[in-house]
């Protein structure tokens, strides 16, 4: 009876040597769950990088820039001296915004350069209002409507390659006499067409963006006793200049 009887701790002890190799198993292999899991992170942050350096411009100019240009504008002095009364506008910051959604609607799945371009447009545009302060007016508006119009080139070139790439022959042969005839225009078509938006996009529209940062920048000569002064500024100083 003891010889044929099974030992019940067998199956126990098989079950704890299991799970302490599946454990020892599990811390082995941790560290390599963890350096896979921070590349796909690095991957992905990669991926997106030209969005998130979009967002935080963004962020950033509308937190300095359009702050202070909302709360020059939206003031309202009052008479005799008695000071004056500040509005609470956001209509600056909702314009920023309204740039930035269309912007990331833009390029959102968008081969590169197109996303590092834009990216870069919004950090040269906040670089040139931070750098030149008494344009910064003129400036904040020129890089939000080029950005629009960026983005808009963008949209539009999308939509124009996406219905060329599903017409097909078949639906021109009767406009055009045959399907080989329609194949081949639709081809030369796509292809110029193709040619004209890379063009657009990858150095038209951006040379003109730049050129305007650069007239805007240039426009008026730099003060030599304060560059980066506001006109703000410069009046408060001739006017304590002519008061001493």
């Amino acid at each position: 009876m003891k010889n044929g009887s099974a030992n019940p701790s067998i199956p126990s002890q098989k079950v704890m040597e299991m799970s302490f190799d599946q454990v020892n198993n599990f811390v082995i292999d941790l560290p390599i769950y963890a350096l896979n899991g921070l590349l796909w992170l690095v991957y992905l942050a990669i991926d997106y990088m030209p969005a998130l350096v979009s967002v935080g411009i963004a962020t950033t100019m509308g937190l300095v820039v359009d702050e202070s240009v909302q709360k020059l504008a939206s003031a309202r002095p009052l008479r005799d001296g008695r000071g004056g009364m500040q509005t609470t506008q956001k209509t600056s910051q909702v314009i920023t915004g309204i740039v930035l959604a269309l912007w990331l609607a833009a390029q959102w799945n968008m081969g590169q350069p197109v996303p590092w371009i834009g990216a870069t447009m919004w950090i040269s545009g906040l670089i040139a209002i931070l750098a030149v302060p008494a344009q910064r007016f003129s400036l904040l508006n020129g890089v939000k409507v080029g950005i629009v119009t960026y983005a808009l080139a963008v949209i539009i070139s999308r939509i124009y390659m996406t219905y060329t790439s599903q017409v097909t022959p078949e639906q021109w042969a009767t406009l055009l006499g045959s399907t080989d005839t329609a194949a081949q225009i639709i081809a030369n078509t796509r292809a110029n067409s193709t040619t004209v938006a890379i063009w657009a996009l990858w150095l038209v529209v951006p040379l003109g963006y730049f050129s305007m940062l650069a007239q805007q920048t240039l426009l008026n000569p730099i003060s030599l006793t304060n560059p980066f002064a506001t006109y703000e500024q410069m009046l408060l100083q001739l006017r304590d200049r002519g008061g001493s």
